[in-house]
């Protein structure tokens, strides 16, 4: 037993040692291995650091070179006509940014309360001023923008704003108490912008009486800014601010004149700019804000007519390109410039007829007039062309009662959900003021002698008079529809 033993581990030490010596004694490669290792991580380096393209090696060898297709100069210039860009820097409203400076540093950068109220006509730089003056702020402070026009109830305000400052409190109950909380018991003053403030308007304000009222205490940390269309909001809906003693900074903001178009334009399209000749021509430029400025100087409105006339442009020469690849091979491609004829063209579609610009000038409530006027006539329901010539003709001559129209008004509103229904007075100053713009005509009808027929006349009771229109109807309907809150009712 000892001997077999012994030539078995004999044997086994024999495999161990012929094993070892055909296994190399370290496992590093040898060293031209490692060395060409070594070159090829290194040129791999510098492959990664300096991309190398087929393209580029024969342009450098001077065979077959092949030039890369640029990227179109029209996306960043298209890009900074958009109206969600914000601008590089605010051209122009030196008054009224010092107004703002002015208000930001005597209230929530010093810890205080305080309101101010902005006013003004659709894109005239309201919210983007505001907002960039915050960013440029040399102190830093809260600051909240909360859009009221989704709210359904003026109580909502309340929670909105909560939840925009990540504000805790009790439910939608104890919203009004967790926001006197953060006013009174909070850390620091902070801001809140209320966009659309007039959405919040009400049968008696009172949620737009007691947000002022807490900016106005003198422990109070709330900076509120109110941001609406209507330049007497504040004398016509809360006229007892003043007795309070709540009574905010008015601030109004004018339409654009055509300099401060031309020049807010220039400055985007310069911030831009790759080349010294301009993307559109400065005749152009000036032709789109004069037309806008005697409209509505309304900005967004100017830089949609201009990124769409650059989007026509661009398609313009894109076509003609193709046009001299088929014919002559391929070439440099045409650069596109914006002319008068681009802006003309995007006018001419943007403005339509001058009823319809008429009738688009309307503000909201007029139009919610004109909303009951075709609801009553029997012609909001899709019907045909013949029908609605046929009843447009029925309500020119017989019209629609005032009374009824007024009664009518107060439904949509009321199924709309967006805002209070004006009173009585007010729905009347509304029907004067559109017959004095030509788009209805009001009248009584009066015993005559004239073979027992009854004569129009212009004087008479409210409840006694007549309206109807003074435009085609289907041009009526045609803007209600475009008109985002008040097509679905039609």
């Amino acid at each position: 037993m000892p001997a077999a033993r012994s030539t078995r581990s004999t044997r086994t030490t024999a495999v161990k040692r012929k094993a070892l010596a055909e296994t190399p004694m370290s496992r590093q490669p040898p060293p031209e291995v490692a060395l060409a290792a070594q070159k090829a991580a290194a040129v791999a380096t510098l492959k990664s650091a300096f991309p190398v393209t087929k393209h580029s090696v024969a342009a450098a060898n001077g065979k077959g070179a092949k030039v890369a297709k640029p990227v179109s100069s029209f996306v960043a210039t298209k890009t900074v006509l958009h109206r969600s860009t914000a601008p590089p820097q605010i051209v122009g409203r030196e008054s009224e940014q010092a107004a703002i400076c002015q208000f930001l540093q005597t209230t929530v950068e010093k810890g205080r309360g305080g309101s101010m109220y902005i006013s003004g006509n659709p894109g005239t730089g309201k919210t983007a001023c505001l907002q960039t003056l915050i960013k440029q702020s040399v102190a830093s402070f809260p600051s909240v923008l909360v859009n009221c026009v989704p709210l359904t109830r003026p109580e909502q305000a309340y929670a909105a704003v909560l939840d925009a400052l990540n504000a805790e409190y009790d439910g939608a109950d104890g919203a009004l108490a967790g926001l006197e909380r953060l006013v009174f018991k909070g850390e620091g003053a902070f801001l809140v912008i209320l966009d659309e403030v007039d959405s919040l308007l009400g049968s008696k304000q009172e949620v737009l009486y007691r947000l002022f009222e807490l900016a106005a205490h003198p422990d109070s940390r709330l900076a509120l800014v109110g941001i609406a269309n209507a330049l007497d909001l504040t004398d016509r809906f809360l006229p007892r601010l003043q007795a309070r003693n709540c009574e905010p900074i008015l601030l109004n903001f004018n339409p654009y004149q055509v300099n401060d178009i031309v020049a807010i334009l220039q400055s985007r399209l310069d911030s831009v700019a790759t080349t010294e000749e301009p993307v559109i021509q400065k005749a152009a430029l000036e032709l789109c804000a004069r037309k806008v400025a005697a409209t509505s100087g309304d900005l967004r409105k100017a830089l949609d007519v201009c990124r769409q006339a650059l989007e026509a442009a661009e398609a313009e020469c894109k076509k003609k390109a193709r046009l001299v690849d088929k014919e002559n091979g391929p070439a440099a491609a045409p650069v596109p410039k914006v002319s008068i004829m681009h802006i003309a063209k995007v006018l001419t579609s943007l403005n339509g007829s001058p009823i319809a610009q008429k009738l688009n000038a309307l503000n909201f409530q007029q139009k919610l007039v004109l909303c009951a006027f075709v609801s009553l006539s029997g012609n909001a329901g899709g019907s045909g062309p013949a029908e609605a010539a046929a009843s447009s003709k029925k309500s020119a001559v017989g019209g629609i009662a005032v009374s009824k129209l007024f009664a009518e008004y107060g439904v949509i509103c009321d199924r709309l959900g967006m805002l209070a229904p004006v009173t009585r007075t007010e729905f009347l100053d509304l029907v004067t003021m559109m017959e004095t713009q030509g788009v209805v005509i009001v009248e009584t009808l009066r015993a005559g002698r004239r073979g027992g027929c009854r004569i129009a006349s212009n004087s008479g009771a409210a409840d006694d008079r007549t309206l109807r229109l003074a435009v085609d109807e289907a041009d009526v309907r045609r803007v209600l529809m475009s008109t985002p809150a008040l097509g679905p009712i039609l």
